[in-house]
């Protein structure tokens, strides 16, 4: 076909495509260390399963999920027909002989077919269909119509070549074995010899120019991703991420710590290798805008708008970050992200949930908080006040902390006083800011404490010794007044010589299980609903089903960063007469009420708010009650369903409320 030709083509297409690709991989080299290739094993499952099986991509939307893996596992495949291609660009006779051969010619048409049946519906997608979540974009449009061109071409070039070369037995074998190709020869075989050479040198040709062009354009643009989206998941950690980057206050308090103290992330030379690699592999794809509260209430944060910024950046400021000249870079908060874009993110991991390579956004915001809070002075005037309650009372109302268990003197609750009583009891129930002060929250905890007194459940409070966990302001970037509060609630709690805690509140339950080991607080840590499912179907209460109608709201921090759908579930079912309903977002698509991150105690100047928006797709749903199993999302669903006029109608109820009340003897 042309041995020199094709030398050269391959010569300046791998050229092409290596000089490009390090212009973006230099600046990754030249980004903040992190080990990432620890736990083998476990990285190469996750690259089995989430890259090469594409799990997240079928599962999270079936139709364009089988789209982008016939795609996908299509470049697999033909990556051997390129192969091929190139040797016969040296020998135009070239097969894969025998047995091998053939499966080879079925299953590359298969695959063909497949891919070229994707293709077409992912331009019915972005032309007639129009979801939400996709853009206008060019470079998705020429790289889907290159993958039509190279796909047509593999059939057009063996449909002249089994005319071309009919005598030779390795082509009839070949032949065969691919239907398309053989069909194609067919239709082509009453053509003069001179259009079959034509016909045959085009196809080959036109095939792989655009397969180099297509190469060199990869590392060009936003399909890098087709290279690096398989090293991405491998790099990959297990999300959502349900720990903050911790913050050495030592070292940086230290009296030989120097002037040059860093905390957090300022610049784009302050940001992780993952996260510039992260951001140079985003497919654009959208899920992460699914449902996520920020983008579907009109807010200036969506996963793929950070990347896509800190991308251009990245490259703008090149030279500077591979050369090390940092000083001199602008920050990313004002510059490059905007204030109402960082503070505006609830944590709720769906972002990071969704993205089908396990892209990350967490921890990086994290980081830039950290560095806005504790080096700059710098955050939403709503949080002053918080800070300062937090600070002087351990909790966000500034309530006296002697009083935090004055809810419970009237229900004969023991408060635990010393390490040697702890022997004798089961659970400590960590109460948690909002259901020690808050008076509507309180009644969770009387509810939760009736059913371990009716289940016979040692268990004790810590009454005026108990701390505030202070999860809400590490996630708020005050990581200095976030470690005083663990620390001093560490102490306490290991003083006491407690081992197993169950609360009510989500997040509390994730900082103390996730987090607390690095303070050294070493404890089995449980979630109210999970205690209840496993007391109901011990038989040590039996509640009668009492309730229809009722729809579960899942808690972000419960569910999508601790993987708990199942218990609260069960519970509700065994007070309900009837299937309980669900959101039509529900588990790991299920909307934030907007409360995390520390967006409880800002206010929404921006678009709608988010609680109001859960609750109009709970109204929807037309159901009796609203249950969760969050103190801090059933305030926000109250608020939101008392802002839609429907208050009355719909009552929101912590799961501990309906399990108490079905255990009350009927009239």
């Amino acid at each position: 076909m042309g041995p020199w030709a094709i030398t050269l083509l391959m010569i300046a297409g791998f050229a092409g495509f290596a000089a490009l690709a390090w212009r973006k991989l230099a600046i990754v080299a030249a980004l903040q260390p992190e080990v990432r290739w620890d736990r083998v094993g476990e990285r190469l499952g996750r690259l089995a399963t989430m890259g090469f099986g594409q799990s997240r991509m079928v599962a999270g939307e079936w139709k364009p999920g089988i789209m982008h893996a016939a795609i996908f596992l299509g470049f697999m495949t033909l990556l051997v027909r390129k192969l091929n291609l190139i040797a016969i660009g040296y020998d135009p006779l070239v097969v894969i002989p025998g047995v091998l051969g053939g499966l080879y010619a079925v299953a590359k048409e298969f695959v063909e077919v497949a891919v070229l049946a994707a293709v077409l519906y992912a331009f019915w997608r972005r032309f007639v269909l129009k979801p939400r979540r996709l853009e206008p974009n060019r470079e998705a449009i020429l790289i889907l119509s290159l993958i039509l061109v190279i796909v047509v071409t593999d059939f057009l070039f063996d449909g002249f070549r089994f005319v071309v070369f009919a005598a030779e037995p390795g082509i009839v074998h070949e032949r065969a074995f691919a239907p398309v190709g053989s069909a194609l020869s067919s239709a082509l075989a009453g053509w003069s010899p001179a259009s079959l050479a034509f016909g045959l040198h085009a196809s080959y040709w036109l095939q792989m120019v655009t397969v180099f062009a297509f190469l060199v354009l990869l590392p060009a643009g936003e399909h890098f991703h087709i290279v690096t989206a398989l090293p991405a998941v491998f790099f990959a950690r297990e999300a959502p991420l349900n720990r903050v980057p911790p913050v050495d206050l030592e070292k940086i308090m230290a009296d030989d710590a120097g002037d040059d103290m860093k905390v957090g992330a300022k610049t784009a030379a302050d940001l992780l290798w993952k996260e510039g690699f992260d951001a140079f592999t985003c497919t654009e794809c959208g899920r992460c805008k699914d449902s996520c509260p920020t983008f579907l209430t009109g807010k200036p944060l969506a996963l793929k708008w950070v990347h896509d910024k800190v991308k251009h950046h990245l490259m703008e400021k090149r030279e500077a970050i591979v050369a090390g000249n940092t000083d001199d870079l602008p920050p990313l908060v004002g510059e490059v992200i905007s204030e109402d874009t960082l503070w505006a993110c609830t944590t709720c991991g769906y972002c990071e949930r969704a993205c089908p390579i396990g892209l990350e956004h967490l921890g990086k915001f994290y980081r830039l908080r950290q560095h806005r809070v504790m080096m700059e002075g710098a955050f939403p005037q709503e949080l002053k006040p918080v800070f300062d309650a937090y600070e002087s009372q351990s909790n966000p109302w500034g309530l006296p902390a002697d009083t935090r268990g004055n809810w419970a003197k009237d229900l004969g609750v023991r408060v635990l006083e010393s390490a040697e009583r702890a022997k004798d009891i089961d659970w400590i129930f960590y109460v948690g800011s909002a259901q020690s002060f808050d008076a509507r929250a309180q009644k969770t905890a009387r509810a939760f404490v009736k059913i371990l007194q009716a289940a016979g459940v040692r268990f004790a409070i810590l009454g005026a010794a108990e701390g505030s966990t202070g999860e809400c302001v590490r996630r708020a970037g005050n990581e200095m007044l976030f470690q005083t509060l663990a620390q001093s609630l560490v102490k306490a709690l290991n003083g006491l010589g407690v081992k197993k805690i169950v609360t009510c509140d989500p997040h509390a339950y994730n900082s103390l299980r996730n987090e607390y080991p690095e303070f050294g607080g070493y404890y089995e840590v449980i979630h109210h609903t999970q205690l209840i499912d496993t007391l109901i179907g011990e038989g040590r209460i039996a509640p009668r089903r009492a309730f229809e109608g009722v729809l579960y709201h899942e808690p972000c921090y419960l569910a999508r960063h601790n993987g708990e759908y199942e218990a609260p579930r069960r519970v509700l079912a065994a007070v309900s007469r009837d299937t309980p309903p669900e959101f039509a977002m529900n588990r790991d698509k299920a909307l934030c009420c907007g409360a995390g991150g520390g967006r409880m105690w800002m206010e929404e100047h921006i678009g709608k708010r988010i609680n109001v928006l859960r609750a109009e797709q709970a109204v929807e749903r037309s159901p009796k009650a609203i249950a969760t199993a969050c103190p801090y999302c059933a305030i926000m669903l109250r608020d939101g369903v008392a802002a839609l006029g429907k208050g009355d109608d719909v009552p929101t109820r912590d799961i501990a409320e309906l399990v108490a009340e079905a255990l009350e003897p009927t009239a």
